[in-house]
């Protein structure tokens, strides 16, 4: 297959996905998830949620527990969907975003995005699987639907406060081959992913040179571009505003809580047109304790290689947990980012 196709085939995987949860509110059931002719004979599945790695045959089983959760969820929340789909696919994988949403039968509106990323061998057939829920919004949703407390569902005692117990650490082991071409296809592709790496490089080794540098350089963006997170919403940066260093800035106020506060396990998928990458950030502190989450971090550019939308979200579990422990900040003043901008300038 070329290239074209081989990105064709990975995206249509997203595609169907998508499909299936986007349309099950008004098919009346869920369809398309976990199909077990997508996958290899054996393949990794990955998440937070399900505290690491775990090895999957090819079976129903997934499938089928996919629609009995979808099912329970129903029940509390009748249509609960996936909307605002958004991929970047690449000969050896894709990585994807969605909005997961709905409204409660009390008639409260729950959202949260979730982010998806595959791996995919020369047949086409998923080798390896990582999903990611962003902290603003999926505990809510899912101890409304399940019916229990937030503790109970983070299995975190006072979770998102004090003393800000770190959630479990997500051990994963080295990933065989990049989910992407190597060496990248064109100029477009590898600029792309040059952005994500010298963002890496610069976050991971951040903490050695004692400075974060690379980051958020003016030269990366369009003039009108767009920031985008559940935390605090879409925002079109000002030519005046320097986020390379508010970002430092930001990094000196954290090292002092975790001294080696950096990011690791870094991949990335770029296309013609963006980049898609995730990492974990981490660090440990005096005591010795140590604090992790994952990030996921989506750009569109444009034709002259520009950044023309960049959005980021952090995992649910341990995000509250490593900024409250870092700021003293509860999860409900963390719901508002200006708190933590004013935390920032303190």
């Amino acid at each position: 297959m070329d290239r074209e196709d081989r990105i064709a085939r990975n995206l249509a995987i997203a595609e169907k996905y998508y499909d299936g949860y986007h349309g099950s509110v008004e098919r009346g059931r869920l369809e398309k998830a976990f199909d077990p002719d997508d996958f290899a004979d054996e393949w990794i599945f990955c998440s937070p949620y399900l505290g690491g790695e775990t090895v999957q045959g090819r079976s129903t089983f997934l499938a089928e527990g996919a629609v009995a959760n979808h099912d329970t969820i129903w029940q509390k929340i009748p249509d609960y969907k996936m909307d605002h789909f958004r991929a970047w696919p690449t000969e050896a994988g894709c990585a994807w975003r969605w909005c997961v949403n709905g409204h409660g039968l009390d008639g409260r509106y729950f959202e949260f995005w979730e982010q998806l990323f595959i791996w995919t061998n020369e047949g086409g057939k998923i080798t390896r699987f990582e999903f990611y829920d962003d902290w603003h919004g999926f505990a809510q949703a899912l101890i409304y639907a399940y019916t229990l407390t937030l503790d109970e569902f983070t299995k975190i005692a006072h979770y998102g406060s004090a003393p800000w117990h770190p959630g479990p650490s997500m051990p994963i082991n080295q990933v065989v081959g990049p989910p992407r071409a190597d060496p990248p296809a064109n100029g477009r592709v590898a600029h792309n992913l040059d952005i994500a790496q010298r963002y890496f490089d610069g976050f991971h080794h951040s903490f050695e040179r004692g400075r974060l540098e690379g980051i958020f350089a003016r030269d990366d963006f369009a003039e009108d571009w767009v920031l985008f997170s559940p935390w605090f919403g879409e925002r079109k940066p000002s030519s005046a505003e320097d986020y390379g260093a508010v970002a430092a800035e930001e990094h000196q106020k954290i090292w002092q809580k975790l001294a080696d506060y950096k990011r690791d396990h870094f991949e990335a998928w770029p296309t013609d047109d963006g980049c898609a990458w995730r990492w974990c950030v981490n660090g440990h502190a005096g005591d010795g304790t140590y604090y992790e989450f994952w990030e996921q971090i989506f750009i569109d550019t444009n034709a002259d290689g520009r950044i023309t939308r960049l959005e980021f979200y952090d995992d649910w579990q341990g995000f509250p947990q490593t900024l409250g422990y870092v700021t003293g900040l509860s999860i409900d003043e963390l719901w508002d980012a200006d708190n933590y901008k004013t935390w920032i300038r303190s």
